[in-house]
């Protein structure tokens, strides 16, 4: 769409109005407060910086209750991404932590069915159990959304102790005016036990083990109960080596398992198993407000659906992932302004198995790679407020057509406010 020279001008001074008046709101919040404070981030500065697995960060409360006391007295959340529909605020979510009294804090998070991080309890049915009951038409269980997780840490000197604990639910029941109507329903209760400690003055760790427990039931007027569920066990731990001068080693180490049963009546099968195991190191330098992280991890997948007598044996997936990289730096501009950049990249193997006859397999091993990509990302710190972006790429191809074009800015958004 064309703009006359009017429109054009008229978005220009509207663009350096505000860029003026950032910079005049920013500089006179700074001129107030001059003490650094660290509680800040989010989903976006993370993605901004390749994933970074190796950082300390708030979005870490998410899978470890613990630094909800290292980020106490704290608001965040993301205001999300548009996932391709400039209405759709992908990937929303808010929380709190707020110290009650000296080393304890309380806090929550209230998520939707779209949150990102599948290592949360606050991660809703991530075996899919509502939609394997959905599957008989007859079934109508209501998706699980809106799950409320409940944050406590406590301090107890050199090491704070975290319990995290979630929990959604739906009803669609149908009582006809005379005998038996449908029963549907579905829940998921989730539980984080976390902590985060110092070992010594130049070893420091955090690890969490988490559980959620997903199901679904239909149960009909008459006939069979149809019920799915599932058991999730989640660990990681990361250590932190300050090593000579300005830099850190931080290893780190996940494990995950998924089992689940789908049951009509008296028969049940086994639904497909997942298990994974990674371990990474990443190496950190921190110099003032510079920091550069980033380094190499493994990482192994497995998918194993059971046999069935007569008709396949048992197929099993797996991929081994090595080297997956993440590398990432973060700089101040200004008082007021962040640059992020990040980079990521991997190698994999992939092994697929296929039904050759009722017991035996064909296999495939083939080498893959995940796409490398290039992420950009800014931070804007007013005052405690913190709005923390990532960059869309065309922003730098589209160069001057941004006064008049329509590209989007950012891709993701995050939120907080520390008081």
């Amino acid at each position: 769409m064309k703009i006359s020279k009017v429109q054009f001008l008229s978005r220009g001074l509207a663009i350096l109005s505000l860029i003026s008046f950032v910079v005049i709101f920013s500089s006179s919040l700074f001129a107030q407060d001059g003490v650094k404070d660290n509680r800040y981030g989010g989903y976006a500065r993370l993605y901004s910086m390749g994933d970074n697995p190796y950082i300390v960060d708030p979005d870490n409360i998410k899978y470890n209750s613990a630094y909800s006391s290292v980020y106490s007295n704290f608001f965040w959340g993301d205001i999300g991404g548009n996932n391709g529909n400039p209405e759709d605020g992908f990937g929303q979510f808010v929380g709190f932590n707020y110290q009650v009294s000296k080393g304890f804090t309380l806090g929550a998070l209230l998520t939707r069915n779209d949150f990102l991080s599948s290592s949360s309890i606050a991660y809703l049915d991530p075996n899919n159990v509502v939609g394997i009951v959905n599957s008989n038409p007859a079934a109508d269980v209501v998706p699980l959304n809106n799950n409320l997780t409940l944050l406590g840490s406590y301090n107890l000197g050199d090491f704070t102790v975290g319990l995290g604990v979630s929990y959604a639910s739906t009803t669609n029941d149908f009582k006809p005016a005379t005998g038996n109507g449908d029963k549907n329903s579905a829940s998921q209760f989730g539980l984080n036990l976390a902590t985060v400690g110092k070992i010594s003055s130049s070893f420091s760790i955090d690890a969490a083990f988490s559980l959620s427990m997903p199901s679904a039931t239909y149960t009909p007027g008459t006939g069979d109960k149809e019920e799915a569920s599932a058991t999730n066990l989640m660990f990681n731990a990361r250590g932190f080596f300050k090593l000579g001068g300005k830099f850190s080693l931080v290893p780190s180490v996940m494990f995950y398992n998924s089992t689940g049963t789908y049951k009509v009546g008296s028969n049940s099968t086994d639904l497909p198993s997942f298990t994974g195991l990674g371990v990474g190191a990443g190496l950190v330098y921190q110099n003032g407000s510079l920091l550069i992280s980033g380094g190499p991890a493994f990482m192994y997948e497995s998918q194993t659906i059971s046999s069935i007598s007569g008709v396949s044996p048992e197929l099993s997936d797996s991929r081994i992932v090595f080297p997956a990289w993440n590398l990432g730096a973060e700089w101040q501009f200004t008082e007021w302004l962040v640059g992020r950049a990040g980079y990521v990249a991997s190698t994999f193997s992939l092994t697929n198995q296929t039904i050759a006859s009722p017991t035996t397999v064909n296999e495939n091993t083939r080498t893959g790679f995940g796409q490398g990509d290039v992420r950009l990302g800014v931070g804007f710190r007013f005052g405690g407020f913190t709005l923390d972006a990532t960059v869309n790429d065309d922003v730098l191809r589209q160069g001057f057509n941004l006064i008049g074009g329509g590209v989007r800015s950012f891709a993701y958004l995050s939120g907080s406010f520390a008081f």
